[in-house]
C-alpha cells in the first residue's frame, strides 16, 4: 500500500545536482505517473496540477533544470532534453510508478520540451503540451523577455538565451517521430507569445492531435486555472 505525500528529491543530470518535488498518491498498486515540466525560468511551475493529480491518483514529479531555481550547473535550453531524461530515469525506479503508464507534462518551454522529449523516449505513454513554442523562427525571444529570463538564472546571459532560443529545432521537423503518439495541445487565444496560429504548421503535421483551446487564456491560464488543471486531469483519467 502506498501512502500520499510530497518528497523533496535530488538526482543527477551531467554531474549536476537537479532539485525536485515528488508528489506521491494513494493506492495499493504502482500508481500512473506525470513528469512535469515548467517554462524559462520557472515562475509559473503548474503546482496546482500537480497536486490535482495526486488527488486523482496520479504520482506527479516536478523538478528544476540546471542553473534553475536552485539546481547546480549553468542554464542552457539545450540540456532541457537531457534533464528530462534523467528525471525519467530516476522516477522509473520508485517502485510506486508503473513505468508503462508514464506521461509528461510541460508548458511553455517545457512545452516544447515535452515534445522534443517525447519524440526521441519510448518511455512515455501520453504527452500533454500546454501554450508550447512550436518554432522560434516565428516566434522569436524578445529582448525585453530575455533580459527578465536571464536575470533569474544561472550561467547565462540574455543575449546567449535569444541566441539559444533562435537555433531549437522546430516542432514540425519531429513530425515522423510524433507520429502515432497520444498527445493533448492545450492553448490560450489571448497567449501574447504565441497565437493560435502559431500551431497551425504542428496540427496540419499531426492532425490527430487533440486539440483545446481556451478562449480567454493567456500564457499561464491565469483566468482558468481550474479550468486547466480538470481538462488536463480528465484527459489522463481516459487514456
Amino acid at each position: 500500500m502506498f501512502q500520499p505525500g510530497l518528497d523533496g528529491v535530488t538526482f543527477y543530470s551531467h554531474n549536476h545536482k537537479l532539485l525536485g518535488g515528488f508528489y506521491r498518491a494513494a493506492g495499493d498498486s504502482p500508481r500512473p505517473t506525470v513528469v512535469l515540466l515548467h517554462g524559462v525560468p520557472g515562475v509559473e511551475k503548474n503546482l496546482d496540477i500537480a497536486y490535482a493529480l495526486r488527488d486523482a491518483g496520479w504520482n506527479c514529479l516536478t523538478f528544476h533544470y540546471r542553473g534553475s531555481w536552485g539546481s547546480g550547473g549553468d542554464y542552457s535550453l539545450h540540456n532541457l532534453v537531457d534533464d528530462v531524461r534523467a528525471a525519467t530515469d530516476w522516477v522509473t525506479r520508485q517502485p510506486c510508478v508503473d513505468g508503462d503508464r508514464l506521461v509528461l507534462v510541460g508548458s511553455s518551454i517545457g512545452g516544447y520540451t515535452t515534445l522534443t522529449a517525447g519524440a526521441g523516449d519510448s518511455r512515455f505513454a501520453a504527452l500533454i503540451s500546454l501554450c508550447p513554442l512550436i518554432n522560434p523562427a516565428t516566434a522569436p525571444l524578445s529582448s525585453k523577455n530575455a533580459e527578465g529570463f536571464a536575470s533569474m538564472l544561472n550561467g547565462i546571459t540574455a543575449a546567449e538565451l535569444q541566441r539559444q532560443w533562435a537555433t531549437l529545432p522546430p516542432i514540425t521537423g519531429m513530425a515522423a517521430q510524433l507520429a502515432g503518439k497520444r498527445i493533448f495541445l492545450v492553448t490560450g487565444d489571448q497567449d501574447e507569445l504565441f497565437s493560435p496560429e502559431h500551431y497551425q504548421p504542428l496540427l496540419a503535421a499531426l492532425p490527430s492531435i487533440a486539440w483545446h483551446r481556451f478562449p480567454e487564456a493567456d500564457h499561464t491560464f491565469t483566468t482558468c486555472r481550474r479550468q486547466l488543471v480538470a481538462a488536463v486531469a480528465d484527459w489522463l483519467t481516459r487514456l
